[in-house]
């Protein structure tokens, strides 16, 4: 017989599941051919011309 205890973690993991499908994780592609952080220009399709441009860009541009 379950608890009190187990049947809110049931709910929670329940929410916590069907909150998770419905986040969207597609990423856009970079076709603009510049680094979307210091524009400089990049070859192919990547967002960033390097890890640095990357990291900086993950600080700054979401903080709240």
């Amino acid at each position: 017989m379950a608890d009190e205890i187990d049947m809110a973690n049931d709910e929670i993991e329940a929410r916590l599941k069907f909150t998770l499908k419905t986040v969207d994780t597609s990423v856009e592609n970079n076709n603009s051919g510049k680094c979307i952080w210091c524009e400089k220009k990049i070859k192919d399709k990547r967002r960033w011309c390097s890890v640095h441009c990357r990291d900086e860009h993950t600080l700054y541009a979401y903080k709240w």
